[in-house]
């Protein structure tokens, strides 16, 4: 990244402004408006294939049968699938016999369409229901889960303003109710099937952001409905954190629908693609795109490069780069190469002088005072600012933010910084990232560093889940001499399990019977009680208060509990206030 090349660094960017007054990126909208539904529209792509698009960032798709009518995915919320049912009905009153699901991801609104589903197919990959039960995040680690949820409300417009510069551009996070149904008829890879006179065949091997995709194949309509050719750049990373999505796989999904040679091509997010010709086009463009990535990223690990080297040395070449499908939306290129490089060999970049570096905050130390001090710095950031050397101001304020993270000048220089780089930016996800921590940093907003679901939603999970999870908030340093066995019944659930604290480590006890070690205090709880607890609503005292020490005595209890992290609202927060 060099001056005047590149949008963090002087280069000039073409800006427009929505109607919201966000200013963004010119070119990326172009690109945009020709990939997407930006206004609400019914498609009649193929003789009875209707694709809904246009009214936020899902499409709906309705299959027309003989005697009943088949649709893919159903909304985000149940809402959509209310909007979604009075659109169906525009164009038939045939009843609705099958539902398919794209992916985990927005099954939200199928009771809207089909009630309780009573003779209704449910049809779907075969994980769709277990990741929908581990909250459909694709977590690694479900412990991670309550931090992924913040980090997704940063980068799906949550925090940023309804209007003016800085509001929202792209896709947002919507909240509402949900009506999923789980899949009754899971498919396997290459499966036939016909319902209402429709002929089908499904794909599930290949996934693209989730591992439970389904690509349906209409073999007499010449249509193929997918959740693999997005608007964009596929999103190989996502920073908001997910399963490892690896190009290969989604590059073979890609190959699977071209193969198949469609006539039309319908998908989850884009617009529908018409004409053999187009649709081939765009899919080779895209499969050499992840090919291209991921084999440069491994020429320049060969080459000697290191992750932070790769983000400038994967790109396109002119021809792919100028392909709508391949503008950088969602995710900027230079993500991925460090991403890939970390699943391959871990964080290490070959240099032994990266081994063990000094913590940041002792090199922010260091290099504030062999810069001449806090003041010269700032006026180093200033400069840098002034001349739009965004990524660079951003280095050395960032500085100064860690040395003392309530200086008014360096808050105010950062925001000012991170909002400018979110305007320029073509990537709707990133410029929500760096809107919003602009504003907690100007004290407009507070964003939790950990967003736990409600109560409600937590409900819908095993007790065994939420106590098993619990174990990692433990202070080791605290629990070093505690060597205790504690039960924990909740009562509502009919179950009961312990966890052992051992000196420092905890292990989850899914039958206390069997443990070797009896219980010294038991706790018996309802689920709602716990529940609060464990997502720090409700502190300890006001839990216990809830619940009733069983065996061995409050003060025994509350010791017990006393060691694990409980994360209080005003430190649960990603900026300090």
């Amino acid at each position: 990244m060099s001056s005047q090349t590149h949008r963090y660094m002087g280069a000039e960017v073409p800006l427009t402004t929505l109607p919201n007054g966000a200013r963004t990126n010119a070119d990326a909208l172009e690109r945009l408006a020709r990939t997407s539904y930006l206004a609400p529209i019914a498609d009649r792509v193929a003789p009875g294939v209707t694709v809904f698009g246009g009214d936020g960032f899902l499409n709906l798709t309705l299959i027309e049968g003989d005697d009943g009518l088949i649709v893919y995915d159903t909304g985000e919320t149940l809402e959509d699938g209310e909007r979604f049912l009075r659109q169906i009905r525009t164009v038939s009153d045939k009843p609705i016999v099958a539902v398919l699901y794209s992916h985990s991801h927005y099954i939200n609104g199928t009771t809207a369409l089909v009630g309780n589903g009573a003779g209704v197919k449910i049809i779907g990959h075969p994980q769709v229901n277990a990741n929908v039960a581990a909250g459909a995040a694709g977590t690694v680690f479900p412990e991670t889960m309550p931090l992924q949820v913040s980090r997704t409300l940063q980068q799906f417009n949550h925090f940023v303003p309804a209007q003016g510069e800085t509001a929202a551009v792209g896709a947002a996070v919507r909240f509402g109710r949900a009506g999923v149904l789980p899949v009754d008829t899971p498919v396997q890879d290459g499966e036939c099937m016909t319902i209402a006179g429709v002929r089908m065949q499904f794909f599930v091997r290949h996934g693209s952001d989730t591992d439970d995709c389904l690509t349906v194949h209409l073999p007499d309509r010449g249509v193929v409905l997918n959740n693999l050719l997005w608007p964009f750049m596929p999103n190989i990373y996502t920073l908001r954190g997910s399963k490892f999505r690896d190009p290969r796989e989604w590059r073979d999904g890609l190959r699977v629908i071209r193969d198949l040679a469609p006539e039309v091509l319908v998908t989850t997010h884009a617009r529908a693609l018409c004409g053999r010709a187009a649709v081939r086009e765009t899919l080779d463009a895209v499969i050499d795109a992840l090919n291209l990535i991921f084999d440069q990223t491994l020429r320049g690990i060969l080459r000697g490069l290191g992750p932070d080297d790769l983000r400038g040395f994967v790109r396109l070449p002119p021809h792919l780069a100028e392909c709508p499908n391949l503008a950088e939306i969602y995710g900027e290129i230079s993500h991925y190469g460090p991403y890939l490089y970390h699943h391959a060999l871990g964080w290490f970049d070959g240099d032994a002088a990266s081994i063990n570096p000094l913590p940041p905050l002792e090199q922010a130390r260091r290099l504030v005072d062999a810069m001449g001090g806090a003041r010269a710095v700032l006026q180093r950031a200033r400069a840098a600012f002034a001349d739009r050397e965004f990524a660079w101001a951003l280095q050395l304020v960032s500085y100064l933010h860690r040395l003392d993270p309530s200086d008014h000048d360096a808050r105010r220089l950062k925001a000012d910084v991170m909002e400018q780089m979110g305007i320029v930016t073509p990537a709707y996800t990133i410029r929500s990232w760096y809107v919003s921590q602009a504003r907690a940093l100007r004290g407009e907003i507070r964003i939790p560093r950990l967003q736990f679901p409600g109560p409600a939603v937590l409900a819908q999970t095993p007790p065994a889940m939420s106590i098993e999870q619990y174990r990692v908030r433990v202070d080791p340093l605290r629990a070093a001499d505690i060597d205790t066995v504690l039960a924990l019944s909740i009562a509502d659930r009919g179950v009961r399990h312990a966890l052992h604290q051992r000196r420092g480590v905890v292990a989850f006890v899914a039958d206390p019977d069997r443990h070797p070690v009896a219980p010294a205090v038991e706790v018996e709880t309802g689920y709602d009680n716990w529940l609060r607890f464990w997502s720090c609503k409700r502190t300890l005292d006001a839990f216990l208060t809830e619940a009733r020490v069983t065996r061995g005595t409050p003060d025994a209890a509350r010791a017990f509990f006393a060691v694990f992290d409980w994360y209080a609202p005003e430190e649960n927060t990603i900026v300090p206030d």
